[in-house]
């Protein structure tokens, strides 16, 4: 059992950095249809409280960017694969606040009336924190906010219970795990590459992050191993 992590489905901008983290919409789409053809499951997040093995993946969605609204959502929709979308709830209709400046490229977030029709699809919703800081790196009260309002935030104005965490940046510790188990969430994902089986507990699971550069044959390798 395995979670794949993606950032942007889309075209880099010429001026951007990390040209990595976009993947193009027509390499994801080969990339999910070659796991339907290997036989994979496509899972939910209800799915990791079982057992972890077996051959399944869990789609994960990182910032919220509106490209997964319009590249990846109309392909996932048409084919009834789940998937779940992490979002800084505090920057709902804005844009990459965070990493802008360092990125040099300004990307748009989802607004709540996209939201809202991913819920309605069936697409899970998952907390980014409200503003995408380093949570091991802010005040205990600032980071407990962080963790504890998103949730809320996003179960009021959705009107789903939001079970899953994603840590900022793959930053946490001890303390930082231990505040999101506290504020009601299910379970967590790091930013660290492995399966869910490797994972230490629940609120430490491990992901697979799909690059812009991860050919075919190199992405399934990764998966399938």
């Amino acid at each position: 059992m395995k979670v794949l992590t993606y950032h942007n489905i889309g075209t880099p901008p010429k001026s951007a950095k990390l040209k990595t983290l976009y993947v193009k919409p027509q390499d994801f789409r080969k990339q999910i249809k070659a796991l339907k053809l290997l036989g994979y499951e496509f899972l939910r997040s209800d799915d990791l409280l079982k057992s972890p093995k077996g051959r399944g993946v869990l789609l994960t969605f990182d910032d919220a960017y509106l490209d997964f609204w319009e590249n990846a959502f109309p392909f996932l929709k048409q084919e009834g694969i789940p998937a779940l979308v992490f979002v800084p709830a505090g920057l709902v209709g804005r844009f990459n606040e965070w990493d802008y400046q360092k990125l040099m490229v300004k990307k748009t977030l989802m607004d709540w009336q996209h939201l809202r029709e991913l819920v309605s699809a069936g697409i899970e919703i998952g907390s980014h924190s409200l503003t995408h800081p380093y949570l091991s790196q802010i005040p205990k009260e600032t980071a407990r906010r962080e963790i504890e309002d998103s949730k809320k935030i996003l179960e009021d104005k959705l009107g789903v219970e939001v079970k899953t965490f994603c840590y900022p940046y793959g930053d946490y510790n001890q303390e930082v795990r231990d505040m999101v188990a506290e504020a009601g969430y299910l379970m967590a994902f790091t930013t660290k590459h492995g399966s869910v089986l490797e994972s230490p507990n629940l609120f430490e699971i491990r992901r697979i992050t799909v690059f812009g550069n991860d050919f075919l044959p190199k992405f399934l390798f990764k998966v399938v191993l």
